[in-house]
């Protein structure tokens, strides 16, 4: 079936978000989140600079008391925000990771904006549209919390949280966006249910990777990227780890029972099965080479793509019913 423009753009999205999702991932692995100490601009320019020199540190320092608020309201130490602390701080790579990281938000946002627009304009899930790109300003703004806070794990996670939940969104509208009267993809096999245990599986196993990443953000912070070959053994003795590394193999159990029930057959459980695949690999990577930072970036990526791809699954198992489209 041919696929309507909200669909297009659905899926435009989705593949920028995964995008945004693994450049995320890029900044969090290198430290560079303080790339930016401030937000829209990046050390007060559109454009950031290369170097300290061309830092200017005037213009920052009249917006110091600015930032000092920002950063006593989040439970930072206002009296750590000074300009000598800030040139310390420089660094062009991790200024430059973090500028790409904005940049690459530009995108998400305007296909969002699209999609809102061709939605209501053709009344094909006009509420979701708008939804996912209310969402798009949502992150945008706990972005400007993430780096006010410091980069305080608990809004990271939110952070993360809500680029999973606008891929919920948009996974909908790709699925369900279709023509009046055009019967929604369906893939045979499994039924809602069974796909439902899988996605359980993979909520309750981001939802403990959250906490993990959040003790290598601290370690990371405390003693710098240097200290990622000592990480594994800060992190093996948590129960939080230790299932999480036992509850992985759910996940590839109920994968693999899937694809039999769907003999192995469609593309959507095809992908999910090498997706899950690539994610144990690198699951008993970091788990006994060390946190590298490469697979780290990886293993994040790919759960975005794993968890679209699973939703889109349960979607597409769901018994049709009559009512056309939704909205």
């Amino acid at each position: 079936m041919r696929k309507t423009g909200v669909q297009r753009l659905a899926l435009i999205s989705i593949v920028l978000l995964i995008v945004l999702i693994f450049a995320g991932a890029v900044v969090r692995v290198t430290g560079s989140g303080l790339g930016c100490p401030d937000w829209p601009t990046c050390w007060g320019e559109l454009i950031p600079p290369s170097s300290v020199d061309e830092v200017d540190f005037d213009k920052l320092e009249e917006r110091l008391p600015r930032y000092k608020r920002n950063a006593e309201r989040f439970g930072r130490d206002p009296g750590s925000i000074t300009i000598e602390a800030l040139k310390a701080e420089y660094d062009p790579v991790q200024t430059w990771i973090e500028f790409t990281n904005r940049l690459l938000a530009l995108p998400v946002l305007l296909s969002n904006f699209l999609l809102m627009i061709v939605s209501i304009r053709s009344k094909i899930l006009p509420r979701y549209g708008i939804a996912s790109f209310a969402l798009v300003i949502i992150s945008a703004l706990t972005g400007i919390v993430v780096v006010a806070s410091g980069l305080h794990a608990g809004v990271v996670t939110i952070h993360m949280a809500l680029a999973f939940l606008q891929l919920f969104i948009l996974t909908y509208v790709l699925w369900a966006g279709g023509r009046m009267g055009e019967p929604r993809p369906a893939i045979n096999g499994p039924s809602r249910g069974h796909v439902m245990l899988l996605l359980a599986c993979i909520m309750i196993e981001w939802a403990m990777g959250s906490q993990i990443r959040e003790v290598t953000d601290r370690l990371m912070m405390e003693n710098g990227v240097e200290s990622r070959g000592s990480w594994i053994d800060e992190i093996s003795d948590s129960w939080v780890y230790l299932i999480h590394r036992s509850f992985s193999w759910s996940i590839l159990i109920a994968a693999l029972w899937l694809g039999h029930k769907a003999n192995w057959q469609g593309f959507v459980p095809r992908l999910i099965l090498l997706v899950v695949g690539a994610l144990m690999i690198m699951g008993l990577i970091l788990s006994t080479s060390g946190i590298h930072a490469a697979v780290q970036v990886l293993h994040v990526g790919l759960a975005g793509i794993l968890v679209s791809a699973v939703f889109y699954w349960w979607l597409a198992a769901m018994p049709l019913t009559k009512g056309g489209r939704g909205a």
